[in-house]
């Protein structure tokens, strides 16, 4: 939870604030903004709505503390070339979107189309942090003359990410998980297919 969302009061109960954050996700995975409220909450964490009421201002309060989460930075020195860095990005984000929580990222989508709360919440507290990190990391590829035949680095990026939710929404719900942990061969042929496309070289020009 962030400082701005907590309302002043006694000392937290560290378990307490772990099971809310815990249960706000898994209640707005299971349904959405509508069905996402304080009595639901505090119904799947085991607590009284008074906790959530100590804690926080809003429902929108409550979903943001639960969705920020910091950005997921790749260790570069833990790679030996850009390929493998995709590879193991790609990866990551298809079992993470295979998941129960991965239905977040899905539900804020839809719902960001039509409430307003949603949609600051989702597109400037949860992607745009993200998203930027990869379009730094991307672009810093680029300006070294690592991937001549691109010059925007979002291009990539969606080509990349657009590839893993083509293959998420395409398979059954229940075979999501061992689609995601069979996904080797998939994932590195979009990765040396978008390679190729950008002329990837392996040093600096």
């Amino acid at each position: 939870m962030t400082a701005a969302t907590l309302r002043p009061g006694r000392p937290r109960d560290a378990d307490v604030d772990r099971r809310i954050i815990e249960s706000a996700r898994s209640v707005y995975g299971e349904r959405g903004w509508s069905g996402f409220n304080f009595r639901a909450v505090a119904l799947h964490a085991g607590v009284s709505k008074d906790a959530l009421y100590r804690r926080f201002e809003s429902r929108a309060a409550l979903l943001l503390a639960a969705l920020t989460v910091p950005v997921a930075r790749i260790d570069f020195e833990q790679y030996p070339d850009l390929r493998e860095r995709l590879i193991t990005l790609a990866k990551d984000t298809l079992a993470w979107w295979s998941e129960p929580d991965g239905i977040i990222t899905f539900r804020l989508v839809v719902d960001s189309a039509s409430i307003p709360e949603i949609r600051d919440i989702y597109y400037h507290n949860v992607l745009k942090p993200h998203r930027a990190y990869l379009r730094d990391w991307i672009q810093s590829v680029i300006t070294r003359g690592r991937l001549t035949e691109i010059r925007d680095p979002t291009a990539f990026i969606d080509a990349l990410m657009g590839g893993m939710m083509m293959r998420l929404v395409t398979t059954l719900p229940e075979l999501r998980g061992q689609m995601a942990t069979e996904s080797d061969t998939y994932v590195r042929d979009l990765v040396d297919l978008l390679l190729a496309g950008a002329d990837y070289s392996e040093v600096d020009a």
